[in-house]
């Protein structure tokens, strides 16, 4: 296989440096691709049409996201930032840690994190706003989360390719999700520490007012920390009620309904307000569908074979960084589905002999890239939670990952 694959790529690479639309980059990198790969207009129709129904059957971040922002627009979160403020005073940096750790919770507990993000992410926003530390933090945590989470598919394909039982791997991986998880939450509260609010006039912006009565903002709470509590911790409620009560349809029902009984806002209102939630991920979804289609066609071509073959005829002594570098690199543009990734490379890595450890650490770099991929539904997530566009947030986590890429390839040479 020729070097020349890897020119769609370089050119799709190029053009979002360059802050094009993603979907400029990818028409550009897709017509290079068919014309060396050969690939007709048929083909390419083909594959990039089955891309498009997978994204927007996520079921869980649609619901979520709207669920969120109608609670948000009863004043639920506001309340929960005047709450905090009178619990902690000045020490918001506190609660940012917190709710980070919440998100690394929530997503570790599930097996994936976009649908926590929409859940937990408004809170986040509501402490200090669009804080860059706190955005990058959220974002650590949650690639750490999924990846190695005994629910997450990314963990169920690792283990299959690496020949290895699922609680060995999680097992073996689990310090360094902590380690992972502690670097996010310490990003966060520094941040915090150190902008202290850099809120704006906006539905989720909340100031301290001492003549709102506590039971005010107690009953306007309410819906927002059962919504969060149902979302990290259903999993064992479920377990413990030996009934499956806490899916993501009743989460959605339930929430809502505790929402209008609360705030007494009317039910037709918050309907409304859910529906029109929901235009921002429905329009994403759709966007990041027909962007990895493009990405599928370089996969057709075999791009990503080729750069995982590269991989592979390192020298031994820098085999394992170089694989971890070549998830990450990977993983940017094409990291709608870290599990796709993780299918493209890590067989060839496998089969060369890459230790089922070091492929945890691969997958752990396969995540932290899609934290700054403009195909990624968390970046997505991050992008609605935050207000901020969604290749900005992209740019905002950049330096924060590229330091996680360097920490993995220290882990990868010393263990």
């Amino acid at each position: 296989m020729s070097a020349i694959v890897l020119i769609p790529l370089l050119v799709i690479v190029a053009l979002l440096i360059w802050q094009r639309h993603m979907m400029i980059a990818g028409v550009a990198g897709a017509v290079v691709a068919m014309l060396i790969g050969g690939i007709g207009l048929t083909q390419a129709t083909k594959i990039v049409t089955d891309s498009l129904p997978g994204m927007l059957t996520m079921l869980v971040p649609i619901l979520y996201c709207s669920t969120a922002l109608a609670i948000a627009k009863t004043g639920g979160f506001k309340a929960l930032l005047m709450l905090s403020e009178r619990m902690c005073g000045e020490r918001l940096y506190l609660v940012a840690g917190a709710v980070v750790l919440i998100q690394a919770l929530a997503t570790y507990a599930a097996g994936l994190g976009a649908g926590n993000t929409m859940a937990i992410g408004p809170l986040a926003f509501a402490i200090a706003g669009a804080v860059p530390q706190v955005v990058a933090g959220m974002a650590i945590v949650t690639a750490a989360s999924f990846e190695t989470s005994p629910a997450s598919a990314e963990t169920a394909t690792t283990t299959k390719i690496a020949n290895i039982d699922v609680p060995t791997y999680v097992d073996q991986m689990f310090p360094f999700t902590l380690l992972f998880w502690a670097i996010g939450i310490a990003i966060a509260a520094y941040g915090v520490k150190k902008h202290g609010t850099m809120l704006r006039n906006n539905q989720l912006a909340a100031t301290s007012d001492i003549n709102v009565p506590l039971s005010e903002i107690i009953r306007k709470a309410v819906a927002p920390i059962y919504f969060i509590s149902i979302v990290v911790a259903g999993k064992y409620f479920n377990a413990f009620l030996g009934y499956p009560v806490f899916t993501p349809i009743f989460n959605m029902i339930s929430s809502l309904a505790l929402a209008i009984v609360m705030t007494r806002m009317p039910m037709d209102s918050v309907a409304e307000e859910m529906v029109q939630g929901s235009a921002f991920i429905l329009t994403k979804l759709f966007s990041i569908g027909i962007f990895l289609g493009f990405i599928n066609i370089l996969s057709a071509i075999g791009t990503f074979k080729y750069i995982a073959g590269l991989t592979a005829s390192a020298p031994a002594a820098i085999f394992v960084p170089a694989a971890i570098i070549t998830g990450f690199v990977v993983a940017v543009p094409a990291g709608a589905y870290s599990v796709g990734v993780i299918s493209l490379i890590m067989p060839v890595l496998a089969e060369v002999g890459l230790k089922p450890f070091h492929m945890g650490l691969v997958a752990l770099a396969i995540g932290m890239g899609t934290q700054m991929s403009p195909v990624q539904i968390n970046v997505a997530s991050l992008s609605q939670t935050f207000y901020m566009e969604i290749q900005k947030v992209c740019r905002n986590n950049a330096p924060y990952l590229a330091i996680m890429l360097v920490v993995l390839c220290v882990l990868g040479l010393v263990f």
